[in-house]
């Protein structure tokens, strides 16, 4: 997801209340309807930044060398019918950590968190079909055909499992089929302000479906954008269809960064992307599939800032995703922003230290069919 467009939209932000890591072990019980006091669920703003940070970043050798990285192709690995996805691993060690990114987002969002994670164990990024420096599908960009390509890939790069699996965002409703459909392939999960299923329907059956509205909007302006891309840039198309320059980056990723987004096929990747999240066919497939995960280590991180502008509701939704294992724990991390690999990266690199660790004495997971979550009664007692 480019930050701030798409799946998260620009909006007021409240400051959260709770401890920076206020950890909830969850009990089996899911979200009530009682929405009417939350608001949009993704409506939130970029983090602030001081102006400092780009100088800094671009003065560190290791940063830069990092950032750089980032900013070209890695490895290149042929997953058959004519097409290359674009991979870099680094790092030696089990479990393999696979990072997958938010809507319309690449391998670079993971720029703070994955050398950090390198130093003990072998950790990867990748982009999606389309997205980054791997090439169009020419399938809808949906959560199934996204797994697909993932299973192919790990398959064809020979990275054998298990899997520690890190998923922001929609990555993080991703990263969960992909468990649904490969359980015994995976060793632990950290979700990172993740996006639940059915988080747009229960908004929308109390707001007049805003939430529909809203996103069917946004699918006219990916579609506009598109279109302007197989034109000469403008500054309007800059300003309407690019993500400015982050200072949490160094000038030459944030130049790379703008130079894929101005593709037209990156343009599709991200439009196909967003339609299936605006149409629910990425939500419908995830809800098909889910399951319970036994006793899987799991951690779910909320932003302290997205709970704050959508209400309890937020919390609630992600202690949903956290029941899904007995041993799953929610954590909500004060005054962060949705990008909590950005914002708080020492947190998502702790996160993932204790899924390992966790995964390590763990008794072997077994999973079971999930028919329907039950409501959640309890919310406010649990907020």
């Amino acid at each position: 997801m480019n930050h701030g467009y798409a799946e998260i939209f620009r909006g007021q932000v409240q400051r959260e209340h709770t401890s920076d890591r206020a950890e909830k072990r969850v009990p089996r019980s899911n979200c009530s309807r009682a929405l009417q006091a939350s608001l949009l669920l993704w409506s939130l703003t970029a983090a602030t930044i001081p102006a400092s940070a780009e100088a800094t970043r671009n003065a560190d050798p290791a940063q830069q060398a990092d950032d750089l990285a980032y900013a070209r192709p890695q490895q290149k690995v042929d997953i058959g019918g004519a097409r290359s996805m674009n991979l870099y691993c680094s790092g030696s060690g089990a479990p393999t950590v696979i990072f997958d990114s938010g809507l319309s987002d690449w391998g670079f969002t993971w720029a703070l968190v994955q050398p950090a994670v390198a130093a003990r164990q072998r950790a990867c990024v990748y982009d999606r079909a389309g997205l980054g420096y791997s090439d169009p599908s020419g399938r809808p960009g949906t959560s199934p055909n996204i797994v697909e390509d993932l299973h192919a890939l790990l398959s064809a790069a020979q990275i054998a499992p298990p899997y520690l699996l890190v998923g922001h965002s929609f990555g993080g409703m991703n990263v969960r089929l992909y468990a649904d459909r490969y359980f015994d392939e995976v060793a632990g999960m950290v979700l990172v302000d993740p996006t639940h299923e059915d988080g747009m329907a229960r908004i929308d059956a109390v707001r007049n479906h805003q939430e529909s509205r809203r996103y069917a909007e946004q699918v006219r302006h990916w579609r506009a954008c598109l279109r302007r891309s197989m034109h000469a840039v403008t500054a309007r198309f800059r300003q309407e269809c690019l993500e400015p320059a982050d200072a949490r980056y160094g000038r030459r990723l944030n130049a790379e960064r703008e130079r894929v987004a101005r593709q037209p096929a990156y343009q599709q990747a991200q439009l196909s992307e967003v339609e299936n999240y605006a149409n629910g066919v990425s939500f419908a497939a995830v809800r098909a599939a889910r399951r319970s995960f036994g006793s899987l280590p799991l951690i779910v991180l909320t932003s302290g800032q997205t709970a704050g502008t959508a209400g309890p509701q937020w919390r609630c939704l992600h202690r949903e995703l956290a029941a899904l294992s007995s041993v799953g724990v929610q954590r909500t991390v004060t005054g962060a922003g949705h990008y909590l690999q950005l914002d708080r990266p020492d947190l998502v690199i702790a996160a993932i230290a204790q899924v390992q660790s966790a995964g390590t004495t763990a008794q072997p997971a077994t999973a079971s069919k999930v028919i329907r979550p039950a409501p959640c009664s309890t919310a406010r007692r649990l907020y």
